[in-house]
Order: C-alpha cells, then structure tokens, then sequence
C-alpha cells in the first residue's frame, strides 16, 4: 500500500514538473515576442526619431553659422539642434551617422533654413562656406546728378560724409580735388556742374565707403572711359572738346533708349548743327525746367527762353541733362554718316523707335503717322 501510495506521489511530481517546465518555456516565449515587439518599436521609434533630425532645416538667427576648427559632426549637430532635441539621442545620432560627415571644414555657413542636417553638413564637407554678397549701387544711363544723388542717400548702410552737401555743392572745387590733371583734361575741364560727369554703372561698396567715395568712383571711372575714347574720336565731328561729346550724348541718351538707333540720331544733331538749325529736343527743354521734369511739356514751356530751351537757341545747351552711358557717348563720337535732319517717334511705346526724315516734308507726314497712331491707340484704350 505504501509503495502504490509512493508511486502515485513520484508520477505526480513528475506531472508537476512536467507542468513548470512547459509554464517557464512559455513565460520564455510571451517574453521573447515581448522583447521583440518592444525592440521592433523602440528601432522603429528611433529610426523615426533618427529621420526627423536628419530632415530638420537648419536656421540659425542671423542666417549664418560658423563652425569653429577642431569641431566635431556630434558637437556639431548638438549645437545645432540642441533647442529642438535631447542632448542624449542627439549624440546618439552622431555616433550612428558621423562617420558619413566626417572632414566637415571650419567656415562660415548659410543657414536660412532650406537645407536639411545632412545637406547642411554636406556642404560643410564641401567646404562651401558662406561669401557675403557685396551691396551696390547702380547709376542707370540717363539718370540725372540729383536722382542719384537721392538714390545714394537711400542706402542707410552706407556711410555719409559730414561734408558731402558741402563739397558736392561746390562742383569746380570736387573736380580738382579729385582728379589728376589729366583726368581733368579727359573731361574737357573744370566745370560749374557735376551733370553728365558721372559714368553709369554698377558700383559695389565696401566697409570703408561713403556717399561722398560713390560719387568720386562715379567721377573718375568717366574721366578714364573719356581718356580712352576722346582721341578715338571721328575726326569730322563738329565737337571742341570732351566736354561738349558728353552734352551731345546726354541728349542722346534721353531721346532714345534703342542703342542701334543713337548713332543715327547723333547724325540729325550734327547735321542741324552745321547748317546752324535748332536741335529741338524735348529733353533739353524738359530739363531747363527742372533736372527732375517729367513732362509732359506745355506750349508755354517750349515757348519759354531757358539756357536748355533748343526750341529757342541755336547750338548745344551748356551743361549735359543727364548721366551717359558707353552706347550714347560712342554715337556722339561716332554719328552714322546721314542727310537726315529730322526724327519723330514711330508710336505712343518707346520701343518702337523712330523715323528719320531728310527734308521737312517727309518729317511731317511722320509726323502725321505719328499723331494718327497715338489717336488709335488712345481711342483703343476707351474701348476696354
């Protein structure tokens, strides 16, 4: 009886054993899916996390970032991103991707928030730092002495010279305080205006610049074109001295911007010239009524005797009414050869050009043209 009793107990216990062991294998399984669903997560969860700070856009206030030298991608990316991330997982990221950045070189570099991380420390490899663009100020052919002289003032980083007003107003003292005498000469002189002697262009300025300095670039940039092209000049044209070039191109700069047509309307000016006509321009009169006129002009205005007006004065007007450019002053250097002693305006639009008459007959029956074509297009305008 015991040992049937002792058998039953030792088959139980086996049972029972039996029973822990498919319990414990089991606890093992539940733990490992466990493990593994929560290392699936925590990869994914990261990877994500690693995705998102490799996409972020770098911004640095001010827009420009400098990378020291000796600085590493981790440390990089930690001062980078130190606002938006945790130091910890920060870290981690440049441990897992550092190595692909690695040779990022000192410089300053553009952060404006349009590149990534890894574009950001992409052109750090590169060495692609950051170069400031360089301001500027431009004098466009045409302009007058006082619309850029307004312009110049606009510019609130670029220094003023305390005796800008002064020295800009006393125009034969600036010219030889600031050219040689050479430069002078190139300019046929000295002069009582300032009109005409600046030459256009793109003018950068730099930390040590003033108002006053754009002006002297302006000024000596014109004396050395002229310097140049003065004695290249056609010797048949009806000019004294540099001086007198640059008023004929100023006039021809504000009659037409069609540069293929400056050389013919430098041939009527140089004809009417010759037979002692009046040249009369519109934008020589315009001036004589102020540098800054817009027009359009009144009968009582070309009516009006000014220095300026060519309505009522034979010969060039004294000063040049605007600044000319290259295209400009080369026609007033080198006119077409032509007869013609006229030219009106095609059209209402300025692009259309001009037509060029030898006698007063043909000029008024393009004139005529001209007179019904800005009709239509004004009853044109009524009908929309």
């Amino acid at each position: 009886m015991a040992k049937t009793t002792a058998k039953r107990t030792m088959k139980s216990n086996v049972k029972h054993s039996k029973s822990e062991k498919s319990s414990k294998f089991k606890l093992y399984i539940y733990s490992f899916i466990i493990i593994l669903v929560l290392g699936s997560f925590a990869v994914f969860t990261g990877n994500k996390y690693f995705q998102d700070i490799s996409n972020h856009k770098i911004y640095v206030e001010g827009k420009v970032y400098e990378l020291k030298a000796g600085a590493t991608v981790k440390q990089t990316v930690i001062d980078l991103l130190k606002d938006d991330y945790s130091e910890f997982m920060l870290s981690l990221w440049g441990s897992f991707y550092g190595r692909d950045f690695s040779g990022i070189q000192k410089g300053k570099y553009y952060a404006d928030g349009s590149k990534s991380l890894t574009d950001f420390l992409h052109s750090m490899q590169k060495g692609e730092v950051f170069v400031p663009k360089t301001p500027v100020i431009t004098l466009v052919e045409g302009m007058t002495l006082s619309a850029f002289l307004k312009r110049i003032k606009r510019f609130e980083d670029l220094p003023a010279d305390a005796e800008f007003e002064k020295k800009i107003d006393d125009p034969k003292k600036f010219l030889t305080d600031t050219l040689t005498d050479k430069e002078l000469e190139a300019i046929g002189g000295i002069h009582d205006s300032l009109e005409g002697l600046l030459f256009p262009a793109t003018y950068p300025y730099f930390e040590k610049d003033t108002d006053l300095s754009m002006v002297k670039k302006a000024l000596k940039h014109m004396a050395s074109y002229m310097e140049k092209e003065w004695p290249k000049r056609d010797q048949s044209i009806l000019l004294k001295d540099p001086y007198e070039a640059l008023i004929l191109a100023s006039i021809i700069e504000r009659e037409s911007s069609i540069g293929a047509e400056r050389n013919k309307i430098a041939a009527v000016f140089y004809n009417r010239l010759k037979k002692g006509m009046m040249l009369q321009t519109d934008p020589a009169v315009m001036y004589g009524v102020s540098p800054d006129f817009k027009g359009p002009l009144t009968r009582s205005q070309l009516r009006k005797d000014t220095p300026y007006n060519t309505y009522t004065r034979t010969g060039l007007t004294p000063t040049p009414i605007s600044m000319p450019g290259a295209e400009s002053i080369q026609a007033a250097l080198h006119p077409e050869k032509s007869d013609a002693l006229y030219f009106v305006a095609k059209s209402h639009d300025p692009k259309d050009g001009h037509i060029f008459s030898n006698s007063l007959q043909e000029h008024n029956k393009a004139v005529s043209q001209y007179r019904k074509k800005v009709k239509e297009y004004r009853e044109s305008l009524q009908d929309k």
